[in-house]
């Protein structure tokens, strides 16, 4: 089979519709307007996504599995148990952290006295809505009937401040277990910075962290939770402590952080508007009047507003949630995708201006056609790609973008393309009104309009880059440069993060990032407990079942980011703890521990309906019929988990002794999917490379039946990943679920300048490779120049310090700047110098 055939065909559908613009370019300019504007009327339907937790979270692989298994295993009833070890997941929530204005010891009366203060007034806050007043009481998920209380605020109520200062109440942390009663109150949670003594009970106290606790499954407490949360910061900073300071940390804290940030960018995008409507309408403007378009720079603009517009249309009417980082597509559409207007334009200034209107639109979609067609193409199916990420932040991002993309493309070729052939008439007519005007053609051309006129930029890049470029010693000076430049991108991979900074996301002054600086300073020593779940049904009366359990959890416990056997949660070690206390002596009376079902039964009937054993029971799943132990669960305390880098290698340690078990286990924790991230975004970067790869070869050889130009293309857009890659790590930049959107973002836009210049090279009718090198750029060398211009100081007008904008606008910088360089440079070096050796080995005929 012929491939070329798909590209002719291809040429002869751009050229018949080229021609049908010419001829009727108000239809074309009137219907995608019509499409524009009923699109529009469903974007008031946009449905705001779950909160960033939900959608940044993977909702697929292995330890969502693990998390899906565990909520429908293990019960969790929120609205009326709350239960901090045993969440599987990080809770909706409300803190409040406090410490010392002149840090130090929190433990002194005065200090004490302010945080019981601060529970006091949040306990307090109420909320009208609808004539009832709402308080905590009414939003608070229960603990034996009861809201959940902090355990500092809980000792403080039963024993007094001076009680406990003078130490005849002591505090063990990170959790004191009662092995009489077997109860347990998890310290870790409110106390940061704690100093302790020989006996793990605590001196100093550096941080106070206070927790409200709502049932997240109930959508109506869950609303006014956060009414009632927004109305307890606003109170809190209304009071001015004496010895405390105080700072809201929570998931709703960060939810109105994210809100706050990405309303800032709105008023953006209209000075983007302006800015990219002046800097277009300026850039293509000619060194004539009347062959200038500078009301297609404007039109480039509203193709590309169209565009959004009717993708947020359609994905609205779609169903599809909206979040708030959708607000950032207008900015990457309008710098991104007005690139392919360049290339119309310049495509429709080397015809010859004797040809009719319909003539030269029919060579400009020509030789334009395929180009664009290529770059739009790489460009949805790399956000194809993405919309089979496990993330949904990045699966939505991916669905607007994709068909924002989709929309440009036809817009670009419908009415832009219909402009294009108006202005095509204003120049015929040479008319020097800056006016869209529909005029008859002319037979008559002014004597300046012969064929012999040419751009002067465009010019420049023929007879100086082009001249340049043919240069031996420079062809070799590029191929160095772009070693060492490539050597420099590999070096960085080697310098990658993995995991959200989650204390760079926002300004370093918020209120947030003091909160979560407090976090990662104080309270990461004890962090959160991992469950470690036995998934197989085993005789738990068996001493050597025991004994394998207990040298199961001793692996873990000797871990280095592992808290000491003392602080694990064993419902088991209780349960024979339990069976050696005199009270057992009578209500195990009869029961034989070494029998399965005399174990079962004094479990299930016994230790379990003690009060204070009430909460292991929810560790432990039997049968239909009592005589099984299907699963159980236990849980180990992190510690010193205070990176995401020492996360990440922590949990690897423990799935490794997980796996390596005799007995079926599973691990989780509740930052299990947040940890994960890291992990799956590294895989997803090595699958997204190689797929690239193929796709692209695959996609070009259709459109251009030239293996080793498909090779040289695939190549080029690999190495800019890669370069991107290593660049954005000495950046300060991590590999996170921020920066993998704009790596798909990559993706597509590194092909687009490499696809024009090699699409230009290819079919340039020159005879010689410095020729057709030269010719290239003439082509297509200003529109590459024109689009990295808009692109870079389009992007410059998001960046801020805050991360997640930072990292955005860093990452497609960077892109721009490398893709630059290979299509401008490298490529047609490398194509000038192929040809040149395939020519004399008469492999081709130039």
């Amino acid at each position: 089979m012929n491939l070329d055939c798909i590209r002719k065909t291809c040429c002869y559908i751009f050229k018949n519709l080229g021609k049908k613009v010419g001829q009727h370019p108000y239809c074309f300019i009137i219907l995608p307007m019509i499409l524009s504007v009923t699109l529009s009327i469903f974007i008031r339907r946009l449905t705001p996504s779950e909160t960033f937790n939900d959608i940044t979270n993977p909702d697929k692989g292995q330890f969502f599995n693990t998390k899906k298994y565990v909520e429908n295993t293990f019960l969790y009833n929120s609205s009326q148990f709350s239960d901090q070890i045993r969440i599987p997941h990080l809770p909706n929530c409300l803190i409040i952290q406090i410490s010392k204005r002149d840090e130090g010891n929190m433990f002194t009366k005065n200090v004490l006295s302010e945080v019981k203060l601060v529970d006091e007034i949040i306990q307090n806050t109420t909320l009208e809505i609808d004539g009832k007043l709402i308080k905590y009481s009414d939003v608070c998920t229960n603990m034996h009937k009861k809201c959940f209380e902090n355990p500092i605020i809980e000792v403080i109520s039963e024993v007094g401040i001076d009680f406990l200062l003078q130490k005849r109440k002591k505090l063990k942390y990170p959790v004191d277990v009662d092995l009489l009663s077997f109860t347990y109150r998890a310290y870790f949670l409110n106390l940061g910075g704690v100093t302790e003594d020989y006996h793990n009970f605590v001196k100093e106290v550096n941080a106070i962290a206070l927790i409200y606790v709502t049932d997240d499954k109930n959508k109506v407490k869950m609303e006014l939770f956060k009414k009632w949360s927004t109305r307890v910061y606003e109170m809190i900073q209304r009071y001015h402590f004496i010895n405390v300071k105080v700072v809201p940390s929570s998931p709703l804290a960060i939810e109105r952080g994210f809100e706050s940030e990405f309303e800032k960018i709105k008023p953006k995008i209209g000075g983007l508007v302006a800015i990219m409507i002046v800097f277009s309408i300026f850039l293509n403007m000619s060194n004539s009047w009347m062959r200038s378009k500078p009301l297609l720079g404007l039109a480039s603009v509203i193709n590309a507003g169209l565009a959004v517009v009717s993708s947020f249309g359609l994905m609205a009417a779609s169903g599809v949630e909206s979040t708030y980082w959708n607000v950032t597509i207008p900015f990457l559409v309008l710098v991104t995708e007005i690139d392919d207007a360049f290339v119309i334009i310049a495509c429709w200034r080397i015809t010859d201006s004797k040809h009719s209107v319909q003539k030269r639109m029919e060579v400009t979609y020509g030789e334009a056609g395929i180009t664009i067609t290529l770059t739009s193409l790489t460009n949805f199916i790399s956000y194809c790609i993405g919309m089979m990420a496990p993330f949904p932040f990045i699966r939505i991002f991916s669905y607007y973008t994709a068909t924002c993309i989709m929309f440009n493309f036809i817009y670009q070729i419908t009415f832009f393309g219909g402009l294009l052939a108006l202005s095509g008439y204003r120049e015929a007519k040479n008319v020097r009104s800056g006016k869209f005007v529909r005029c008859e053609q002319s037979d008559e051309y002014p004597e300046q309009n012969n064929n012999n006129e040419k751009e002067f930029i465009m010019v420049l890049f023929r007879d100086i880059l082009g001249n340049t470029l043919s240069n031996p010693l420079m062809k070799i000076i590029i191929i160095v440069i772009y070693i060492i430049n490539l050597s420099f991108g590999i070096w960085g991979t080697f310098y990658i993060e993995e995991g959200i900074k989650y204390e760079n996301l926002f300004p370093e002054d918020s209120l947030i990032t003091q909160a979560i600086n407090n976090n990662f300073k104080y309270f990461t020593r004890y962090s959160y407990p991992f469950h470690i779940i036995i998934n197989e049904t085993l005789d738990y009366s068996d001493i050597k079942v025991q004994k394998s359990i207990e040298t199961l959890l001793t692996k873990f416990e000797n871990h280095p980011n592992i808290a000491g056997e003392e602080f694990t949660v064993s419902w088991l070690k209780f349960y024979k703890e339990f069976q050696k206390s005199p009270v057992a002596k009578f209500s195990l009376q009869g029961y034989n521990m070494s029998n399965k079902q005399d174990f079962i039964d004094g479990l299930r009937d016994v230790f379990f309906n003690i009060r204070a054993a009430q909460s292991l029971s929810n560790d432990v799943v039997f049968n239909s019929n009592n005589t099984d132990i299907l699963y159980s669960r236990f849980f180990i305390m992190g510690k010193n988990l205070n990176s995401s880098h020492t996360e990440k290698d922590a949990l690897r340690d423990l799935l490794k002794i997980a796996e390596e078990s005799e007995i079926s286990v599973l691990l989780h924790s509740v930052k299990s999917g947040m940890i994960e991230q890291g992990i799956i975004i590294g895989q997803m970067i090595q699958q997204l490379f190689w797929i690239t790869a193929v796709l692209i070869t695959a996609i070009f050889l259709l459109f251009v039946p030239n293996l080793l130009i498909a090779i040289i293309v695939a190549i080029s857009v690999v190495c800019s990943m890669v370069e991107t890659l290593g660049y954005m790590s000495l950046w300060g930049v991590n590999l996170d679920i921020i920066s993998m959107m704009s790596l798909i973002l990559c993706v597509g836009f590194s092909v687009n300048y490499p696809a024009h210049i090699t699409y230009a090279y290819v079919i340039s009718p020159c005879a010689t490779p410095n020729e057709k090198l030269k010719d290239s750029l003439y082509r297509i060398g200003f529109p590459i120049l024109q689009g990295s211009l808009t692109t870079g100081l389009g992007i410059l007008i998001l960046y801020s310090n805050v991360y997640f904008l930072s990292t955005f606008a860093k990452i497609v910088i960077l892109v721009v700047v490398e893709t630059s360089f290979h299509a401008l440079f490298f490529i047609p070096v490398v194509l000038s110098i192929i040809y040149t050796i395939f020519k004399k080995l008469k492999l081709v005929s130039c």
